[in-house]
Parts: C-alpha cells; sequence; structure tokens
C-alpha cells in the first residue's frame, strides 16, 4: 500500500520540491523522508482522505524544517550587528555606525529584524524567504521594502529622539 503511493507520488513530490529548492539531492532527501514518516506511522495512510494533497503538505513542512534547522538564529549574539559594519572605516565611524545599526533593529519587530537579516545578512533569496515563511515572494518583497524605509526614517530621524 505504501509502495503504491510511493510508486504514484515520487515524481509529483520530486518535481514540487524542486521548483521549490532548485535542488535535485535535497528534494529527493525529502521526498525520502516524507516516506520514512509514512512507514513509521503507516495507520495514518488510512486516516488520510486525500494522499496527494497531504504527502505535498508534509514535504513542504519538512522542507521548511529543513530549511529552519539549517540556518543560523538571527541576532543569537550581539557581535552579529558589528559583523555588519565595513571594516575600513575608521573607528570613531565604525562605533557610530555600529550604534545606529543596533537602535534601528532594536526598532524593529522580532520578525521585521529576521526577516531583514535573512535577506541583508545572510544573504537569503526572496524564493528562499518565501519557502521558510510560506508567503508569496512579492509578499516578502514588499515587508523588505518597508522594513528599510522604517530603517532609513529611524537613521534620518536619530538626533530628534535620541
Amino acid at each position: 500500500m505504501i509502495e503504491d503511493e510511493y510508486k504514484m507520488n515520487y515524481s509529483y513530490l520530486k518535481n514540487f520540491l524542486l521548483k521549490l529548492t532548485r535542488d535535485e539531492n535535497l528534494s529527493e532527501d525529502i521526498v525520502q523522508e516524507v516516506f520514512t514518516k509514512l512507514i513509521n506511522n503507516p495507520e495514518k495512510l488510512l486516516e488520510i482522505k486525500y494522499t496527494k494533497s497531504w504527502l505535498v503538505s508534509v514535504a513542504k513542512n519538512t522542507l521548511i524544517d529543513h530549511f529552519r534547522k539549517k540556518s543560523p538564529t538571527p541576532l543569537k549574539d550581539d557581535d552579529i550587528v558589528n559583523d555588519l559594519l565595513v571594516d575600513n572605516m575608521d573607528p570613531e565611524t565604525r562605533i557610530l555606525n555600529n550604534e545606529i545599526i543596533k537602535m534601528s533593529l532594536n526598532k524593529l519587530t522580532i520578525d521585521e529584524r529576521n526577516l531583514f537579516l535573512a535577506r541583508e545578512y545572510y544573504g537569503y533569496s526572496y524564493e528562499d524567504i518565501s519557502v521558510l515563511l510560506d508567503l508569496p515572494a512579492t509578499t516578502i518583497k514588499s515587508r523588505l521594502f518597508r522594513i528599510r524605509k522604517k530603517i532609513v526614517q529611524h537613521y534620518e530621524g536619530r538626533g530628534k529622539d535620541e
């Protein structure tokens, strides 16, 4: 029974994941993990009404879990902010910019900060972030635009309210 589902859905799941990841090995690994979960819990197959949609959902969630485990936690320590600075600045400018960056990031919500750092510091693509957060890439782009605008506004107004 599980073998039949595997034969019927393997190619579909792999292609679905390949569109999201553009990584054939990762796609295959995720498909294998999905079916391993099913093998470890075979009675689940009897509870499922729409097998293909359930498998797609499990595959998507497994992929998200994979990215979460793989990606470092933004702002795990305060030194990450220091690493954002350009090394060719004089010490005074570096200290000033460091404080401005810290203050600007602290004005953001945790979600905004994580989104901003995922894109700007860790270099994730809009598509990667889209998969991780299960949101359209256009939503990610518009949120990042608003976050950058907040940071610029805070930077421009730093002398007035600090």
